[in-house]
């Protein structure tokens, strides 16, 4: 057999057998798509979730407003994007097949609409000239807003979009004031600090009344007084026992807390009094309460007008809630009075109390006297008659919070007399002083316009 035709059996053959095709597997099949929602806290705030289905590797999203994701892994299902200016976006979804190549790509491409510009606070402040202590306010927010609150440090004004407010702050100091704007339950806020220089000496002219009791009617009145009551020792070792109402009368113009021994005597529950408490309370102010202690006969009696912070009611124990005395009487102590505030870091507990001391007052037991407080955000002073006659004040620290100054929250006022205990009780208690009386004249409260 010739070599050529050999050669041409060899690939007569060869062309029979089935040799491996060079095209590639066709691409695995997808189908890109997406879903979004509003959020119900933020309406500019769009939810979108990949919902591609079949088998894929990558995906990228353009949300329309020049925010873009680059090429990555598709596990990631959700993003939450926020669109500020109302209006249509184009928003699309690239998503890769199973070999990432750029040519097994597929898109989805859906319009979405945001009904609202987001709302975004500003405000501008300018300390008035020739009036220091008066500051003018501007609203310069954008977007859209229906509502503004101007806020600083127990106060709260509603005001109009766009409007131009004066400010009063009676005393020097840095004040954080917050502008907040809100739209269908949608709330943003700015804070700035405002830096006043000095007191306001006429700061008492701005002092408006709020709320008062003067014990005018015949019966107390219930919707602004709560009796508290029981015979525990009060955390200070005392004997009496608060009644609901019965140790409690009006007559002339004045409240009077009556003390009574109605048993034996020197023992827990030989003796009734009255501990009463207002249902409101109050962050700031001045508060003045006219008041006449009993009468002295010897030792035994703790008369105390007071305040106590309202979270005590929601669990915060006692002294990390504060505690204000506006006034303290000893009977034990004839013809003086004190102040004192008790706090985590200072109380009687830690024999640390800030105190003004014991006060001479020669006629507490004859006459009423005005027991008075001005409450401010950067300081407590108490005074008895008059403002300018104060008898112990305290700053805020520079360094402060719960512990040493929890005087940025409301208290609530009690009036009460104890019979013993580890104050009144110090020289012991005399059966012959009772009964004994505390009458108090008004409770007023009045705070800055």
């Amino acid at each position: 057999m010739s070599r050529s035709f050999s050669l041409i059996i060899f690939l007569i053959i060869l062309s029979g057998i089935a040799m491996p095709s060079c095209r590639q597997e066709p691409y695995q099949d997808f189908t890109p798509g997406f879903t979004y929602t509003i959020s119900e806290e933020d309406p500019n705030i769009l939810r979108f979730v990949n919902t591609t289905t079949g088998e894929h590797s990558y995906m990228q999203w353009d949300f329309g407003n020049g925010e873009q994701t680059r090429k990555q892994p598709a596990n990631r299902l959700t993003y939450s994007v926020f669109y500020e200016q109302k209006g249509e976006y184009t928003v699309t979804l690239t998503v890769w097949g199973t070999s990432g190549s750029d040519q097994d790509t597929k898109s989805a491409t859906k319009s979405v609409r945001v009904e609202y510009s987001a709302p975004n606070p500003d405000f501008t402040y300018e300390i008035i000239p020739d009036s220091s202590n008066h500051v003018r306010l501007t609203d310069k927010s954008t977007g859209d807003y229906d509502n503004i609150t101007w806020k600083y440090p127990g106060r709260v004004y509603p005001g109009v979009p766009g409007e131009t407010r004066v400010l009063y702050l009676a005393m020097a100091g840095t004040y954080p004031l917050e502008l907040e704007i809100s739209r269908d339950g949608v709330f943003k806020s700015i804070t700035r600090n405002i830096t006043i220089q000095s007191d306001d000496p006429d700061y008492l002219d701005h002092y408006e009344l709020v709320w008062s009791d003067e014990f005018e009617a015949e019966e107390i009145d219930h919707s602004k007084w709560v009796h508290e009551t029981g015979a525990t020792g009060w955390g200070n070792e005392e004997w009496q026992n608060y009644t609901d109402g019965m140790n409690t009368s009006l007559s002339g113009g004045t409240l009077k807390i009556t003390v009574l021994k109605t048993g034996e005597g020197q023992q827990v529950g030989d003796y009734t009094s009255s501990r009463i408490n207002s249902r409101e309370s109050f962050t700031y102010g001045r508060f003045e309460i006219r008041a006449k202690m009993p009468e002295y006969n010897g030792p035994g009696l703790w008369p105390a007008i007071w305040m106590l912070g309202k979270s005590i009611q929601e669990g915060t124990p006692w002294p990390l809630c504060g505690e204000i005395d506006i006034m303290e009487y000893v009977s034990w102590n004839p013809d003086y009075v004190g102040s004192a505030i008790h706090i985590e870091s200072n109380n009687h507990a830690l024999n640390n109390a800030i105190t003004s001391g014991q006060i001479p007052l020669p006629t507490v037991e004859e006459e009423f006297h005005v027991y008075g407080l001005i409450w401010t955000y950067n300081r407590l002073y108490f005074y008895i008659d008059h403002p300018n006659n104060t008898i112990l004040t305290y700053h805020r620290p520079a360094e402060y919070d719960q512990e040493n100054w929890p005087f940025d929250r409301p208290f609530y006022f009690l009036f009460n007399v104890a019979v013993g205990g580890t104050y009144g009780g110090v020289e012991g208690v005399d059966d012959s002083i009772f009964p004994a009386v505390m009458e108090i004249d008004y409770v007023r409260v009045y705070q800055l316009e």
